[in-house]
């Protein structure tokens, strides 16, 4: 690892500092499999380009920056946008169980609702990587209410083993959120 070539400090009243994100060491310096931070490498259909049967979703997937950075960063990953893709792969899945090549992309639509304590922001990016349908977010005290709600809601629909409850289907059609792209 290189050292720094200046240190510098920079005055500051809140700081955050958060170590550089890798993949799993198992699965690290397998060529074609991860890229050299350790990410795992997929197509379109969740499907690995080398490893056509190995299929990566969720925060140990390989998503390229949009832009490059004076510092590398890595692309958000939030809750419905990895259900996003745990759909299209179980989906992709089925199809290889039935000889058929996968053709389900995930959409990875972002809802996310983040809790800063007593208040929040809220977004929803449709796609959430540019260019964007939709672009909306909010913040306030609201949002901390919706989070506590949404976490026993949550937890309630783990606990009866039910993943997408016919109304919350509904409202999601109706905004038209989908986990799955569309055939063209």
């Amino acid at each position: 690892m290189a050292s720094p070539r200046k240190p510098n400090e920079l005055p500051f009243k809140f700081s955050m500092m958060l170590p550089a994100f890798r993949g799993i060491a198992a699965l690290r310096n397998i060529e074609g499999l991860v890229n050299p931070r350790g990410f795992v490498l997929v197509d379109k259909h969740q499907t690995n380009p080398k490893f056509p049967n190995v299929f990566g979703v969720g925060v140990c997937i390989a998503i390229p920056p949009l832009e490059q950075t004076p510092v590398p960063v890595g692309v958000p990953k939030t809750g419905y946008m990895i259900e996003s893709m745990v759909t299209a792969t179980a989906l992709n899945i089925g199809q290889l169980l039935r000889g058929e090549k996968p053709t389900h992309e995930a959409t990875w639509n972002a809802i996310c609702l983040a809790d800063f304590g007593d208040s929040g922001v809220a977004f929803v990016a449709l796609p959430q990587n540019p260019p964007r349908n939709v672009n909306w977010a909010a913040s306030g005290r609201w949002v901390h209410v919706a989070k506590v709600a949404f976490e026993k809601y949550f937890l309630r629909k783990v606990r009866a083993g039910t993943t997408e409850p016919f109304f919350e289907k509904t409202v999601l059609k109706l905004l038209d959120i989908g986990k799955v792209k569309r055939p063209a």
